[in-house]
């Protein structure tokens, strides 16, 4: 079989095919993209979990106690103690954190 016969006989199952992988590989890099749900926080100096959860709770729709257990269970930490320059994930959606820092911001200036 010739290409041409190839393509006369099958050009419709070819050009599916090819829109599904086309389509299949931007929903993959859609989903890749888009990233964690979740912020990632940085610790300062005297922060502890709770004052983490006095400051970002209300932003995560949870209890205090629910987004400090939460973080511990997330975040690995058995002793419920964080330090200066570690890194912890919060359940705020950064968009979301984002969006309220910049308004603080705003009324700060």
């Amino acid at each position: 079989m010739t290409l041409k016969l190839i393509w006369d006989k099958f050009y419709v199952s070819i050009i599916f095919v090819i829109t599904c992988l086309v389509l299949g590989i931007i929903l993959m890099c859609t989903v890749i993209g888009s990233g964690s749900e979740y912020s990632e926080v940085d610790v300062n100096e005297g922060d502890s979990i709770w004052a983490l959860a006095d400051q970002y709770a209300a932003k995560s729709d949870m209890a205090k106690a629910d987004f400090v257990s939460w973080v511990e269970k997330e975040n690995n930490l058995t002793d419920g103690h964080v330090k200066a320059g570690d890194y912890v994930v919060i359940p705020v959606h950064e968009t979301k954190l984002q969006r309220s820092d910049s308004t603080i911001q705003l009324a700060n200036q």
